[in-house]
């Protein structure tokens, strides 16, 4: 009777450990280039929103200037409304550099959260452009890629869940 229960113990946690497996959201885009003397690499932020909550997955911007906080990160209108407000040190594990021109890959651990959410990605560049862009995704579905059309300020982006 133990070896049963046993086994059966060994099953479900098997089972839950698979259900819980990291989820891992692939992001390749591009940012395109533009022919222009004033040209300025572009902020980038990558958040997913749900049910009213939202959380922040990669934010490419100044990091500090001459020990001064960043004063343009309001200028990604929509991401600062919704997350970059509240808290400018809370970005530290998702935050980088700005990038200029060229294609990206970037690899987003969306395992903690909800099955159901928007993705947000919005690029804007100083005295140039600003583009956001959306998807619906859930992670419970049999559809693990998507294709988002290109922008002003962004390339075709891919989205591929692992």
């Amino acid at each position: 009777m133990n070896k049963v229960i046993g086994f059966i113990a060994v099953i479900v946690l098997s089972i839950s450990a698979f259900a819980t497996q990291a989820a891992t959201l692939s992001v390749d885009f591009s940012l395109p280039k533009f022919d222009d003397k004033n040209y300025r690499k572009p902020y980038v932020a990558i958040w997913a929103e749900h049910k009213g909550e939202s959380d922040n997955l990669l934010l490419w911007h100044l990091t500090k200037h001459k020990g001064k906080s960043d004063k343009w990160l309001p200028d990604l209108r929509r991401w600062w409304r919704k997350e970059g407000r509240y808290a400018e040190q809370k970005f530290d594990g998702m935050t980088g550099a700005t990038k200029g021109a060229g294609d990206y890959n970037v690899d987003l651990d969306v395992s903690k959260l909800p099955k159901k959410f928007t993705l947000f990605i919005e690029v804007v560049r100083e005295k140039g452009g600003r583009s956001i862009v959306r998807q619906k995704i859930d992670l419970s579905q049999a559809t693990n890629n998507f294709t988002i059309a290109a922008t002003e300020e962004l390339g075709e982006v891919k989205l591929s869940i692992k």
